[in-house]
């Protein structure tokens, strides 16, 4: 039988006690789509983490596809894509990618995902996580925050999903059956399960299917559709074919790879069409209760303490999910969830500090893995208004961050890499070379302090800028606070900057940013998929879902839909360059900070298989995981 933990919450003080009495003796804390690898996710993990073993799931075989030439269109359907590359060995060089993207097979398998995939699952159980805060509000889709994502994601289905069995690494179907795509690319067609449930007792149809889409790709006045920027490129429409299928049109086809990723990010989850109207397409309210068609329904939020999801009893895949509830703490810090894993208050925590995994990585009680989660950390700029619309204060500013240091000193509370790289991800295929990354000027820092200071001169400012609002997002966690710290410091020492740091919950920071009352910003933003085309039109195109600096540059918007339509990977990887050198001159944010998230569980829990292919922000549906006896004593 396995416990069922109290309703209460006691703090954490008990396991902050033992994290600090175990970290005394421990080592210390411490692309491209790759459009190369699957026909489904588009990137391994780095070769600079290793990668932790991980129990195998007794899963269907998977049918491999043959690579083919992006540039050959022929008409696709499929149900199960490649599977990815082995991961990397621990200590090996990271193996550059293919640039091919890969074929679809033709053999459709409706359902990939079954109860048998694990031949000893346990049914029943109530698994605890450590979390992050309370959110701003309960709209997936108008927000990038894993505050949401974590919670909430167990509540949905798309159409298509990752493959939580093989930690991401290729794409499957969800709500649909399988998927179609022309021979020219431009038309997608999903053909949908029958019967499928929502949460309140309505049946799913094409009809709900295309009005959730419709906010995704046109979202009514007063909705942000946060990752618009991903399909603006493309041009596409959303109709119903008949009650079980829809049809997406694009005036641009998307590459294949990157089609397969934009359907498969499970921020976009179904709803019923006629509740979706009730609320003018707005769930920031209700977007807890609003009924989805996941393996896990909403049962209660007690803000500050838990947030609890139960079983769905009639969900539509038999037999799934395997445990009763999913309570989820909201711990704020690294420090917070390490100490409470440590301490037995949880079984899962997700983001851990760099010295708890180096002490759970080597405790046969424990499973511990770095996940794919490549968001950064950055200083976001208020370009609506003087100074900060001034390219020349803003690079100066990008100049003045000392990337190594300010490494060294938040490496303390997470995983990442330095960033100033050239506005690609850590090991990722567009990334450059290294040698070429370590000769870039904001490395070299005698020479970038020098030219900050001109630059300040030459922008009017050298005397340096008074009373700056600083706003610090989640006061909670002391990756923000240090990273704020650090750069009031270094902005004040080399370029007269004084600012006043203003922390603000995370909750606040998104309504804040999205309102323009702030002049700088610090905190952190993650990347939907890793594909240039997804993140630097997210992050820096003028429309972009996730451009917090409100940053317009034409030249860089011009070259980058050069980047969305070239199929050559060569070709698209100086392109993507070209679009790096527009903002090395002219920096729409510094951007410090690129993460890798770690996470651990109790080896009484099974079926988390880590998040190699998809990034953190997916692959939380928890259908698949499962406690053994074990999690009893």
């Amino acid at each position: 039988m396995i416990r069922r933990p109290r309703a209460s919450f006691a703090p954490v003080m008990g396991g902050l006690l033992a994290l600090a009495l175990l970290t005394g003796v421990a080592c210390g804390g411490a692309e491209a789509p790759q459009e190369t690898q699957t026909a489904a996710p588009t990137g391994g993990d780095s070769a600079a983490s290793p990668a932790q073993p991980q129990s195998q799931p007794q899963a269907q075989a998977q049918q491999q596809a043959q690579p083919q030439n992006q540039g050959q269109s022929q008409s696709q359907t499929a149900a199960e894509p490649t599977a990815a590359s082995a991961p990397q060995a621990a200590g090996e060089p990271a193996a550059t990618p293919t640039p091919l993207p890969a074929a679809l097979p033709s053999e459709v398998v409706a359902n990939p995902i079954t109860k048998d995939v694990y031949a000893n699952a346990q049914y029943g159980g109530i698994l605890r996580r450590g979390g992050y805060s309370d959110p701003a509000h309960y709209d997936l889709m108008q927000v990038s925050s894993v505050v949401n994502s974590f919670k909430q994601m167990m509540l949905l289905n798309n159409v298509l999903r990752y493959n939580p069995i093989d930690a991401g690494q290729t794409i499957i179907p969800d709500l649909a059956t399988s998927w179609e795509v022309s021979e020219d690319g431009k038309v997608w067609t999903f053909p949908l399960r029958e019967g499928v449930q929502f949460h309140d007792g309505t049946i799913l149809n094409a009809d709900d299917v295309a009005a959730s889409w419709s906010r995704v790709i046109d979202p009514p006045g007063g909705v942000i559709s946060a990752r618009k920027g991903l399909y603006d490129p493309f041009g596409p429409t959303v109709a119903v074919v008949d009650p079980l299928t829809v049809e997406f049109t694009f005036d641009q086809a998307p590459p294949l790879n990157y089609g397969l990723n934009a359907f498969a990010l499970e921020w976009h989850g179904v709803f019923p069409k006629a509740f979706l109207e009730a609320n003018n397409y707005d769930l920031k309210l209700n977007g807890d209760k609003a009924p989805g068609t996941g393996a896990f329904q909403f049962l209660e939020h007690q803000e500050g303490e838990v947030w609890k999801n139960e079983r769905f009893v009639d969900y539509w895949n038999e037999g799934l999910p395997y445990l009763d509830e999913v309570w989820t703490y909201p711990l704020g810090s690294s420090l917070n969830r390490s100490a409470a894993l440590l301490a037995g208050n949880v079984e899962y925590a997700q983001t851990i500090d760099p010295a708890a995994y180096e002490i759970l990585k080597n405790d046969v009680r424990y499973e511990a893995q770095p996940f794919s989660s490549y968001s950064y950390g950055a200083v976001w700029f208020n370009t609506d208004k003087e100074p900060w619309s001034n390219p020349k204060v803003r690079k100066a500013m990008w100049l003045a961050i000392d990337r190594h240091a300010i490494h060294e000193v938040l490496s303390e509370y997470v995983f990442g890499y330095p960033g100033g790289t050239g506005w690609t991800f850590q090991d990722q295929a567009f990334q450059l070379p290294r040698a070429e990354i370590d000769a870039r000027l904001v490395y070299n820092r005698e020479a970038a302090e020098a030219e900050a200071k001109r630059l300040m001169e030459e922008a009017g400012y050298g005397e340096g800028i008074k009373n700056v609002d600083l706003m610090q997002r989640d006061p909670a966690s002391p990756f923000y606070t240090a990273g704020a710290q650090f750069v009031q410091l270094e902005f004040k020492r080399i370029l007269g900057i004084e600012s006043t740091i203003r922390p603000v919950a995370s909750a606040v920071w998104f309504e804040e940013m999205a309102n323009r009352n702030f002049d700088i910003t610090l905190g952190a933003t993650a990347a939907p998929f890793i594909d240039p085309s997804a993140y630097l039109n997210t992050f820096y195109n003028c429309e972009g879902g996730e451009n917090y600096s409100n940053y317009c540059n034409p030249e860089f918007d011009a070259v980058m839909a050069q980047v969305d339509s070239e199929p050559d990977f060569d070709k698209r990887f100086e392109l993507v360059q070209q679009a790096a050198q527009i903002l090395d001159a002219d920096p729409p944010t510094v951007e410090f900070w690129y993460n890798r998230t770690l996470a651990a569980w109790l080896t009484c829990v099974h079926g988390i298989e880590g998040k190699n292919g998809a990034l953190v922000h997916n692959l939380d549906r928890m259908d698949t995981v499962w406690m053994d006896a074990g999690c009893s004593q």
